[in-house]
């Protein structure tokens, strides 16, 4: 038997796989106060967190900095522009703590996976 998604956020060592039909079936969420913009945990253990991020096309978010965290963010589909920079399908891109990284979707939207990975507690980034 598989575990809920309760579990699996809760095992932060274990093998988590979710097949295309149980990422489809996650909830997504809307970003607040980003119209176009809704979002799906993959995974979660405390400040740890994966998500799919869906942009309309013309879509955009602030991208506002996170003093203390790493951003990986991953182009899944579509193309956008990310800190000024254009990325498609595949691009990958560092943010590093502290970084503006305002995220436009292009004309045909995009999905992105991006990974919150939190500095851990005392370090100066």
């Amino acid at each position: 038997m598989k575990p809920t998604m309760a579990q699996r956020h809760a095992l932060r060592d274990a093998l988590v796989t979710l097949d295309p039909a149980e990422i489809d079936q996650l909830p997504w969420w809307p970003v607040p106060d980003c119209a176009g913009v809704v979002a799906k945990d993959l995974w979660r253990a405390g400040d740890l967190h994966d998500a799919l991020i869906s942009y309309e096309p013309g879509s955009a978010t602030p991208g506002r900095p996170h003093p203390t965290a790493h951003h990986h963010i991953w182009v899944v589909s579509g193309s956008a522009s990310i800190a000024g920079r254009p990325v498609v399908a595949g691009s990958y891109l560092y943010v590093p703590p502290g970084t503006d990284h305002p995220i436009a979707a292009g004309a045909g939207g995009c999905l992105l996976l991006q990974m919150h990975r939190p500095l851990p507690a005392g370090v100066a980034r």
